[in-house]
């Protein structure tokens, strides 16, 4: 298939991360445009000894939101980048799984954590048990805090590994399975699906954030679609590249191997 198009085929995932780095962008500047009378209360003294306590909480939150979400849509700009300058494929995705379920293992955790943030969706999702919410209320009042910064630290992480990883693959990045240059630099040095890591560390601390049990069911469901999408790139890539044995001998699989 030539450059034109593959292009053409691929034209969908362009337009959808175009469409969300663009979105994306202008919510971000909206929340700059709201932390600032915050950053008017840090920088008065006498306003800040008025908050006390409750503003480190409050600026700590908002602060680390911001620059979570900034990470987040760096890495949806570096994925829109890495789709414009990759190479053409040496082996081309062929059949459903090839074509299709990958970009299923993509589009399913992003739209269904995108329907949890909605407040009309999320009148209608299962809560924790209020036994359990009870008791960790018990353990500290401040659990909400502690568990939505675990959740931003979690999510964070792996974010910036998702980034660390497609940095390395740039031109050989690609939704659908195609066989392009094998990359072993940076964290495939250690591991076989780097990419896949950083986004399952990075859908768990969305899970956390989304404070329903619904979340970490489509985490499991997310975890799962990735392990059979890897398993599928595998497959291809033994019967293309004669040194991928090699390289899958020498490291890990989701997760690095040290040793």
């Amino acid at each position: 298939m030539t450059m034109q198009k593959e292009w053409r085929v691929d034209i969908a995932p362009l337009l959808f991360f175009a469409l969300v780095v663009g979105v994306k962008t202008y919510y971000l500047i909206g929340y700059i445009i709201e932390a600032e009378p915050l950053v008017d209360v840090l920088t008065d003294a006498e306003q800040r000894a008025a908050a006390g306590d409750a503003l480190t909480y409050h600026a700590t939150g908002q602060f680390s939101h911001l620059g979570y979400y900034a990470v987040a849509l760096a890495f949806d700009a570096l994925v829109f980048y890495s789709l414009l300058v990759r190479r053409g494929a040496k082996e081309r995705p062929r059949g459903f799984w090839e074509n299709v379920f990958p970009l299923v293992t993509v589009f399913v955790p992003v739209i269904g954590y995108a329907l949890m943030f909605l407040p009309d969706v999320r009148a209608i999702l299962p809560a924790y048990p209020e036994g359990f919410l009870r008791a960790m209320h018990g353990l500290t009042p401040d659990f909400p805090y502690y568990i939505n910064m675990a959740g931003l630290a979690i999510g964070l992480f792996g974010a910036l590994f998702s980034i660390w990883a497609i940095a390395h693959l740039r031109a050989s990045f690609g939704l659908r399975t195609a066989v392009r240059e094998l990359v072993t630099s940076g964290p495939y040095r250690r591991i076989r699906h780097p990419l896949y890591f950083g986004e399952i560390i990075h859908i768990f601390g969305v899970a956390i954030l989304a404070a329903t049990p619904a979340a970490l069911y489509l985490f499991v469901v997310a975890v799962a679609l990735q392990a059979v999408r890897a398993k599928i790139e595998e497959r291809k890539f033994l019967a293309t590249v004669p040194e991928y044995a090699e390289f899958r001998r020498n490291t890990g699989f989701l997760w690095p191997r040290l040793f």
